[in-house]
């Protein structure tokens, strides 16, 4: 609901890329490495429920390696569009997936810049166990953004000295993400219902700044866009624990 069609433009992208390990605008990890973890934990025909598959990009990319992937998103309008125009790929409003209607099993279940949304996790993703087969996984990739990295805290600096130089400066942006996590308590809360952790990482992306100081306009967002690519050489070269995004594959534990 908080991204309704009109945020992807009523758009859906059916667009094939031959270069599967370039990182594309807004995606956290590339799909080439999505993929490889899918064939290392799964298999490389694994069925995949893509829950909240915006635009469809991911999904006519999976299918077109091999893997029979479909999508799932919040609103029906938007689905009968994917529908319409997918790539012949299959798309289901997320009512559907998790009152049992769509009765598929999957190896996969992914979520990509999914997770931080939720405002009942827990629920959800017990609910969801039920579509996945015996042995599959979650594959789930976010933000962490309460996790160490020097940009955090210069984030942090930067918009205590603006509240003292500008005391009624307040935030703009529409608060969607739900909570913050550290890699610590997004590992603990997996943990905590009872997936078994297969796989987890952690890097830095120059998100919510600009990608590049050549794209950055205005002579502060270049500074900070220079500041956050500092910030990714540090944390790579002092500590593989710090960043601000993450990656974890997990499956439900045996009963």
């Amino acid at each position: 609901a908080m991204y309704p069609p009109s945020y992807q433009d009523y758009e859906v992208s059916t667009e094939i890329y031959s270069n599967l390990y370039k990182r594309l605008p807004g995606l956290r990890y590339s799909y080439g490495e999505q993929f490889d973890l899918i064939k290392k934990f799964t298999k490389s025909t694994a069925t995949i429920l893509d829950y909240g598959c915006g635009a469809g990009n991911f999904v006519v990319n999976a299918n077109s390696q091999g893997f029979n992937c479909v999508g799932a998103e919040f609103s029906a309008d938007y689905i009968k569009l994917l529908n319409e125009k997918g790539g012949g790929a299959n798309y289901y409003t997320i009512e559907d997936v998790l009152t049992n209607k769509v009765t598929q099993k999957f190896d996969v279940i992914r979520m990509s810049n999914v997770f931080e949304h939720l405002d009942q996790p827990v629920e959800i993703l017990t609910t969801l166990q039920q579509n996945l087969n015996p042995g599959g996984i979650f594959l789930v990739e976010g933000p962490i953004e309460a996790n160490t990295s020097l940009m955090l805290l210069i984030s942090k600096f930067y918009f205590k000295l603006k509240k003292i130089v500008k005391p009624n400066f307040i935030v703009e942006a529409k608060p969607f993400h739900i909570f913050f996590s550290n890699a610590k308590n997004q590992r603990s809360f997996f943990t905590n219902m009872q997936l078994n952790e297969l796989y987890f990482a952690t890097t830095e992306g120059p998100w919510p700044m600009p990608p590049s100081v050549k794209e950055a306009k205005g002579i502060v967002k270049k500074i900070m866009a220079l500041l956050a690519q500092v910030s990714i050489k540090i944390s790579k070269a002092i500590n593989s624990n710090w960043g601000n995004t993450f990656i974890s594959v997990t499956t439900p534990a045996s009963k």
